[in-house]
């Protein structure tokens, strides 16, 4: 019994803090910790500032005129 002990205990890996291990193993451990975002896309959003000046808005709209600026001739 004693034997098989000793075995078990050869087979251990010693502890070493994780500053310690090289950048490869630091990687390693970091990457299996991490999880997956799954569904949800961690992007933040927030709604459109409904004051701010939008540039897309006003070309998309008609001249209050009836005519266009860029076919002035």
């Amino acid at each position: 019994m004693s034997d098989e002990i000793k075995k078990e205990n050869d087979k251990k890996q010693p502890f070493i803090p994780l500053s310690k291990q090289s950048k490869h193993k630091q990687k390693e451990y970091h990457a299996s910790k991490r999880g997956s975002w799954g569904d949800i896309n961690p992007v933040t959003r927030k709604p459109p500032n409904p004051k701010a000046y939008n540039r897309a808005k006003k070309e998309s709209r008609p001249s209050l005129l009836g005519h266009d600026r860029t076919s002035e001739d």
